[in-house]
């Protein structure tokens, strides 16, 4: 659909038409494989009632021109999913669990799990030809899920909240450029370990790893993140042929991506004159982040 709101609207008008835009739509996935296989002590297929999961998604925007150089485009979106794969053993969803879980699906589940997403896009891009051009988006959203028609929505494992991106080219005399990016992204939230389990000997020497508190699920969150890339490029024009030479600074303010502490055993028991049930170990965190200047010099040709 498409309207000329420089005619709808009165005392408006602009150089380019405005143009609105939506759509909507519903799909259906199979269960993973894993859980659809999955196989109790007998033998038995114990996932065999699940349902597939529905996607209904939907979304309307509207683009905004005011001159051939500028342009603006908003767009909200929804999407809502049904029927997730529960788990029975920690009641999270099998699209909430990351790497940590073990094997996704590989566990009793049902078939009773809600999620919702949505949120509003707003991009932005000016273009001088030849001379310069810069983007910038932002996001803001939610994602939240919940066990069943009569719980409560939380968080997700994908809930940032927002993400945003600002991106500029720069053309330099004698075919010099420059360019540069920035990206802006919220906390990501997570769930904190159960430290009164984790540190007893037989639960820690059960699975070799700590426990995390499922009655908390996703009530802590990470702080933001932001890196700052930049690059700078000379390309030299022959006949038939075009030789390009860059630099590549990534993350040039050196920023830090810090990852929720990971809870560990140090080996050494707290108690061990205690019951051998009430025994402890002593316990550390091992902080976890990542980040650093990455350089690269690059060459490029084309014919």
């Amino acid at each position: 659909m498409e309207t000329n709101f420089s005619k709808a609207i009165p005392g408006y008008a602009f150089n380019e038409q405005w143009s609105v835009g939506g759509n909507i739509g519903i799909y259906y996935q199979l269960p993973p494989y894993t859980a659809l296989g999955f196989k109790d002590e007998s033998g038995k297929l114990i996932n065999r009632e699940l349902d597939y999961t529905r996607v209904t998604s939907g979304s309307i925007g509207m683009d905004w021109h005011p001159d051939s150089r500028l342009a603006f485009s908003i767009e909200g979106f929804y999407k809502q999913y049904g029927n997730i794969p529960l788990s029975l053993a920690d009641h999270i969803p099998l699209a909430c669990k990351g790497n940590d879980y073990g094997v996704s699906g590989n566990e009793a589940l049902v078939s009773s799990a809600q999620g919702q997403s949505y949120g509003i896009e707003l991009l932005a891009r000016w273009q001088v030809p030849e001379k310069i051009s810069l983007t910038g988006s932002l996001t803001v959203f939610r994602s939240e899920y919940r066990n069943s028609k009569a719980s409560s929505y939380i968080p997700s494992a994908w809930d940032n909240r927002f993400i945003l991106n600002m991106s500029g080219t720069w053309e330099l005399p004698r075919r010099w450029s420059i360019g540069g990016k920035l990206s802006y992204i919220g906390g990501t939230p997570y769930t904190p370990y159960d430290i009164e389990k984790s540190s007893l000997v037989e639960a820690w020497d059960a699975q070799g790893r700590p426990y995390h508190d499922y009655t908390l699920y996703n009530t802590e969150r990470l702080g933001n993140f932001a890196q700052v890339d930049v690059r700078v490029d000379k390309n030299y024009y022959f006949r038939h042929w075009r030789l390009g030479v860059y630099i590549d600074l990534q993350n040039v303010t050196g920023s830090r991506l810090k990852q929720p502490d990971v809870l560990m055993s140090t080996g050494e028991i707290d108690n061990p004159s205690a019951p051998l049930a009430e025994q402890r170990y002593k316990m550390k965190y091992l902080k976890q982040e990542s980040g650093t200047l990455i350089p690269t010099l690059g060459i490029t040709v084309e014919f």
